[in-house]
């Protein structure tokens, strides 16, 4: 198999030469491979790989007469090369049953991809450095096209298209920002524009996440239909976005196209293929087979009657296959029910003993999203002199759903790590780790800064900045009273030991700005709602020895040993 339009590229004006000398150096080795049996003739198969693009860097008319010359010389030649063996080997008398054999048609896969040979088309695929398939303007259609103008820019940019949505399309950021896309789905959607090839993979998962079509958009992810017919857009607006945005197949139906090319854009890849066939043909030996399809479910009388509609249009051979069948093909098995005796009823077998199964139950990892206007609370405090605010976003139930940390004259870099670090924790939260994860992971680390916490009426120290963050939230959350190192007064106000009976106004506790004017003035909170009585605290800080491993007063001597209640040090203490 030869690559004329290699051939020509190395070779240039003596081309012709050297096809000349391959195919008499073939003919001469199939000579002499070939039995000393007259009735078996040598064959010479010769594949002329690239005659369309050699074409159009010669400037021909159009790829037939190429064909057609290029295989009368071949021909010429194969047959020259029979007649001066025959002579030599004493058949000169009998050269065409001997030495006449000659195939101008070679499919063979492995061949091509060696030569780097591949069917005619406009647009073509080549492999980059990094091994990835990148597509472009054949190479020899380039070529044409910059011996009549520079024309591959705008021939390039009808093929493959603008790639993006930020132009004039029917389907475009603006509409598609109006029914809801982000920032972040357009960047994804501008991505996959640069692989794609049809715009409806663009449009679905997993460029598109599902949680944004099932939450935002309103529609099954899973589902097959088309998201943006879903979305109210027309398949005309499909259309006219598929082609300005991802491009055409071909240059059949490119209005800048030079005249001297309108002939060859206007036939397509199949077209070429066909005429090179047609042209060859008479010259070979052995003719090119017509392919024909068959559908997947014609039988053997539809595949006979197709060769003898083909034997009356003079075609030589012939080529049958069927085509692919679709995916969803099932079959009804027309069973006739069996009839189901009733089984002997067996004497009762004892109970087997029960056991225990184990079964994997595997939690939803799907997002859940807080309310865009949420409750939740803000408590200011500072550890060992370095203020705190934590800022609390709750689910509609009151369960903790998001955190922020603010730190007050603190370095930009710990800052921007305590911002990033309650990000994740709120993301890990939003995913459905429990909040008694991250409670017992946090609780009494040890770093600075560290000491006494003030402005809290629940925690009076801390080993470190998460310490006292997490005892908090485990305190407000969790009711784990354990976590508090002080009495204090509860949260709530509803254990005032001076009145009991006294009530609250709910204007303490519910955000006037969150209720909009909802709730009326005189709303109150009764005394019989009060949290039920805590267990006896621990000893008052005055009462205490302070801790030389965390600095809280809230070392205690029991039984003769000395125990830190806030970080469960126990210390050698002497005197």
């Amino acid at each position: 198999q030869f690559d004329l339009e290699t051939l020509y590229a190395d070779k240039d004006d003596n081309w012709q030469g050297v096809l000349e000398t391959l195919v008499s150096g073939w003919t001469v080795l199939s000579v002499l491979m070939t039995p000393a049996n007259p009735q078996a003739a040598p064959r010479l198969a010769v594949g002329l790989g690239g005659l369309a693009d050699l074409a159009l860097r010669l400037g021909c008319d159009n790829p037939a007469d190429l064909a057609r010359e290029t295989a009368t010389f071949v021909r010429a030649h194969f047959i020259s090369a029979s007649v001066r063996l025959a002579d030599q080997f004493g058949h000169a008398d009998d050269t065409e049953t001997c030495h006449a054999g000659l195939r101008l048609f070679l499919q063979e896969g492995e061949a091509a991809l060696r030569l780097g040979l591949s069917p005619f088309s406009h647009r073509d695929l080549y492999q980059t450095g990094d091994a990835e398939p990148v597509a472009r303007l054949r190479p020899s259609m380039a070529h044409a096209l910059n011996q009549h103008g520079d024309h591959c820019d705008s021939a390039e940019r009808h093929l493959f298209g603008t790639r993006t949505l930020a132009g004039d399309t029917p389907v475009n950021h603006e509409a598609l920002h109006d029914l809801g896309f982000t920032e972040l789905e357009l960047e994804g959607l501008e991505r996959a524009l640069m692989s794609l090839e049809h715009l409806e993979d663009v449009f679905r998962s997993p460029v598109l996440d599902g949680g944004f079509i099932r939450d935002v958009l309103g529609f099954d992810p899973e589902d097959d239909a088309p998201l943006l017919a879903q979305l109210g857009f027309s398949p005309a607006d499909m259309a006219a976005t598929q082609a300005q945005v991802l491009g055409y197949h071909d240059l059949s139906q490119w209005t800048d196209a030079p005249p001297a090319l309108s002939d060859w854009l206007a036939l397509t890849a199949d077209d070429v293929e066909a005429e090179i066939m047609a042209a060859i043909d008479g010259l070979s030996d052995t003719p090119a087979p017509l392919r024909i399809d068959l559908d997947w479910d014609e039988t053997l009388v539809d595949g006979a009657r197709a060769i003898s509609h083909a034997a009356r249009e003079g075609v030589r051979a012939l080529s049958l296959r069927r085509t692919t069948p679709p995916a969803s093909l099932g079959f009804d098995a027309d069973i006739a029910p069996v009839e189901l005796t009733a089984p002997e009823i067996a004497a009762p077998s004892p109970s087997p003993q029960p056991r225990i199964v184990e079964r994997v139950i595997e939690r939803d990892r799907t997002r859940r999203k807080l309310p865009d206007r949420r409750k939740g609370y803000i408590q200011k405090a500072a550890v060992g002199g370095h203020k705190v605010y934590i800022h609390t976003g709750e689910y509609e139930d009151g369960e903790l759903g998001e955190i922020f940390i603010d730190m007050h004259k603190e370095g930009a870099a710990f800052r921007s790590l305590m911002n990033n670090f309650a990000i994740a924790i709120s993301i890990g939260l939003q995913y459905g780790v429990p909040l008694d994860e991250f409670v017992d992971a946090f609780v009494f680390t040890r770093f600075e800064p560290a000491g006494r916490v003030t402005g809290n009426d629940s925690i009076r120290s801390a080993t470190s900045i998460l310490d006292y963050i997490f005892r908090e939230l485990g305190v407000s959350y969790l009711d784990r009273a354990e976590l508090a190192n002080a009495a204090g007064e509860a949260g709530d106000g509803l254990d005032s030991p001076d009145n009991d009976a006294e009530t609250v106004p709910a204007a303490r506790f519910i955000s006037k700005g969150f209720a909009r004017g909802t709730t009326p003035d005189n709303l109150v909170v009764v005394p019989f709602g009060k949290k039920p009585e805590r267990p006896a605290a621990a000893p008052s800080v005055s009462d205490a020895t302070a801790c030389p491993a965390c600095g809280d007063f809230a070392l205690q001597n029991r039984g003769g040993r000395w125990t830190c209640d806030s970080c469960g040090v126990s210390p050698q203490m002497q005197g």
